[in-house]
This record gives structure tokens, sequence and C-alpha cells, in this order.
């Protein structure tokens, strides 16, 4: 893996007119893989432009309180002292970074100002306005845990640390009241504040609440924080200016990429941009997709007794429990595959012995996943065929969990343009193009393709 260069936000010491820095910043990032440097403090926005070039992935560390003035409030008597220095540096900065698509960590001040850069508010003062049993502000030893966190299911965090609850360390008297539309939450503590949260759409933005750069030398899932945001980092970093260009994918052994890979891949971005540019919200419901397809494509609904529909809606039943009530998964004893790693390097008997064990698990997974029973999972499941030369467009509607899917098997380009045409047609709505959430994004992509 390329070594990515992160750029670390000043600590700033107005009494004695210093910067410093944390060693812990830049530890963290160091033994993830990074190089670590810190920022210039500066609000001069070609300055911070180029640093926005310059750099792979940006730190916002702790500090200070962000100004109520960012968030349309007064000033109150329990607000601690602000650095209008930061403030503004990190606002002009925040934007570019996001527009770049850089890597994004906040930690602690940072996740408040990422979330009110964003639009959201705080509380200024968590004991007078948000007054619980939560210990936010603990004494030292700063690198032990203080408080719990709950991990919500199926976001990057949770995904990360593969936990429910996580033990955190906690050294904040401010906190998110109101959550910016464009964040999502992946922790809370036990009093229902937001302690991190994420930006959908984006290659990585993620913000915690507690401190990792305290507690990474004893806590392994502090680190895996900061080597999650190191390699997404990485993952994109483009060396040298002039001549072959090296570029880092995710997953792979460092490779040389040609020029005309490269081009393929600004031409698919600048498309990626205009097409979202180009979305505007036209939701329809279920049922009037259903019409659409009947009569614009003389679809039919195949019967539920057939091969093809059921294998179509076991596949599905299985992804949307794992997706939206894994806690049945739980229940039901269901193994899970992730502890089966299958690997190129491995020899062929490796990969055979790897491979049969991941069939018998999936089976066994298959068949649990299909007994749980009807009542715990409601499904009003729909499959239609459009039949056109020689292909076929397969369209999978889930009316409960509001579910569309298409796909084709044929030669036939009409064929993919059918399943544009629909996806265009079920749209999306405010919400989904306000997130980026997962509707948009696959829209997206499969207008792209």
């Amino acid at each position: 893996m390329k070594r990515p260069l992160i750029g670390i936000i000043p600590l700033i010491d107005i009494e004695r007119e210093s910067y410093w820095m944390l060693p812990g910043y830049m530890k963290g990032i160091e033994d993830a893989g990074g190089i670590p440097v810190m920022l210039p403090l500066t609000s001069d926005r070609e300055a911070l432009g180029k640093l926005v070039n310059y750099f792979d992935g940006f730190l916002f560390t702790g500090g200070h309180d962000v100004s109520p003035s960012l968030y349309r409030e007064e000033v109150s008597a329990q607000c601690g002292e602000c650095c209008p220095q930061r403030d503004k540096m990190e606002t002009i900065l925040l934007p570019m970074v996001l527009e770049q698509n850089k890597p994004v960590l906040g930690i602690c001040r940072g996740l408040q100002l990422i979330n009110v850069a964003l639009g959201g508010s705080l509380y200024q003062d968590l004991p007078t306005q948000h007054p619980s049993s939560v210990c936010h502000r603990q004494p030292a030893p700063y690198d032990q845990p203080i408080h719990p966190v709950e991990l919500v299911p199926d976001t990057p965090l949770q995904k990360c640390l593969r936990k429910e609850e996580l033990p955190v360390n906690s050294c904040h008297h401010q906190g998110i009241k109101e959550l910016a539309s464009g964040l999502q939450p992946m922790a809370y503590a036990q009093d229902g504040l937001v302690e991190a949260v994420w930006k959908p759409g984006s290659r990585f933005v993620w913000a915690v609440q507690w401190h990792p750069e305290f507690s990474h030398k004893v806590d392994e899932n502090s680190r895996k924080i900061f080597r999650d945001f190191v390699k997404a980092a990485a993952g994109d970093s483009i060396f040298g200016a002039d001549g072959p260009t090296s570029v880092y994918i995710k997953g792979v052994t460092d490779r040389e990429v040609s020029p005309r890979e490269l081009e393929e891949r600004a031409l698919f971005k600048k498309k990626k941009e205009e097409i979202e540019k180009s979305i505007t919200p036209d939701p329809h419901t279920i049922d009037q997709v259903i019409q659409f397809i009947i009569e614009k494509y003389h679809g039919k609904e195949l019967p539920g007794n057939t091969h093809t529909y059921r294998i179509q809606k076991e596949s599905i039943r299985e992804a949307l429990i794992t997706k939206y009530c894994p806690q049945l998964l739980k229940e039901a004893n269901i193994p899970s595959l992730e502890n089966i790693r299958f690997s190129e390097n491995m020899d062929p008997e490796e990969q055979k012995t790897v491979l049969e064990q991941m069939n018998v698990q999936q089976e066994i997974r298959h068949k649990k996943i299909n007994e749980i029973p009807d009542e715990k999972f409601p499904m009003d499941y729909h499959m239609f065929e459009i039949f056109y030369g020689e292909g076929r467009v397969y369209v999978d509607i889930e009316k409960h969990w509001g579910l569309l899917s298409c796909g084709f098997s044929g030669n036939e380009s009409k064929l993919r343009e059918i399943c544009k045409d629909i996806m265009l047609y079920y749209g999306v709505t405010e919400e989904d193009i306000k997130t980026r959430s997962e509707r948009f994004s696959s829209l997206v992509l499969e207008l792209c393709l």
C-alpha cells in the first residue's frame, strides 16, 4: 500500500500564541500506515485549495468549542472558549475536501465541526442542556473507557468493528443536538447522544465523539478506526505528475495504470457527476411502477410456484433480513461466513477446502434463513418478466420493504435500456438526493453503465 499523506488540523494555544499537536493523532496515523503532517492555520482559500489537492486525507482534531454563531445561536454562559481562526479555516476547508471526495476523519470537536458545517447544531453545554448519568467528561487517565456506546447495525463503523456495543473514553462538554441532514448516526450513548456519524455517498467521512488518539496504544478498536481511514486515503491516491502514474487500488497490490485507464476513469467520474446533477425527484409508488411495467412493456407477473420466482424470492429475503433485521439471524443461530477466508495465494488444495467449507456453510445458512417464520419477517414479493426479442428482463418488486431491482438476460442492447427506463421511472425522493441514499447511488451507477 502506498503511504498516503494525511493533513491534520493544528491545535492552538491562544494564550501562548502557539500551534501544537498531541502525539496520539500523529502516531495513530503513522501506525496505521499513513504520513501525518500538521497543517498551517490559515483561511487563505488559494492556500487551502492547494493543500486539498496535495493531501490524500484530512483529520479534523479536537480542541476549542465550535462558535454557536455557526449554527445561528447566541453564546450561552456555559459555552467554552471558541477559536475563530480554527472555525474559519475548517468551514472553508471542509467543503473543499468534500468536493474532491477526499477521506475525512473527525474526532471530538472534529465531529461537532463537521455536523455544524453541514447544517446541524450543538448542545453548548451537555450538563445543563442534556443532563444524564453518562460521564461525558472523564478524569485522567484518558486512554481508559468510561462509558459504552451502542453501534448502529449495518453502518460502516459497525461493519469495521463487528460489535454491537463499544466501551469508549470521553472528554467533551458539547455534543450534537440536531444532526445535519447529510449525515447518518453510527453510534449512540446510553442517554441518546449521537457519538459517531458518517456521510453516505462519500468515499470516507467518519467522525467520532470519543478519543482514539488517546486510546490507540491500548485499544484495537481505536487502531481499526485509524486503519480504515488511512486505507481509504490510500485507495485512490495518485502519485507522480508526469509519465506513467502509480495508482493504489484497494484490495489489489500496487500496479502501474496506463494513461488510457486514467482517462477512462476521469470520463466515468465526469459522467457520474453529470447524472447526479441531472436526476430530479420523480417518486412513484410500487403500484404505479407495476402498472407502468404492465402498460408500457406488457410485463407479466410470474406465478409464485415457478423455480425462478422461488429462487429469486429466497435470495432477496435473505438479503433483506441481513440488512434490515440482523437480529433474526442471531435468534436463529445462523452461521457467519466472515471467518472463512479465500485467497488466490493459497495452493489449489487449500482453495478447494475453503470453497467446500463456504458451500457447506452457505447451504446451512440458506436453509436456516428460510426457516425463519413469515410472521417474523413479512414480505409482499412480486416478480415480473418482460420479453424482448431473444432476451428477457426480470423485475423484482417487494412492496412491504419498498425494494425494486432489474436484471436482464440476452444480448439485446434494448434490454439494458428497458432496465434504465424502469429505474428512472421508479425515481428517487428529495431525501434520497439529499442524503445520497443507497437507492440514489444504485440508480446513478446503473445509468453510468
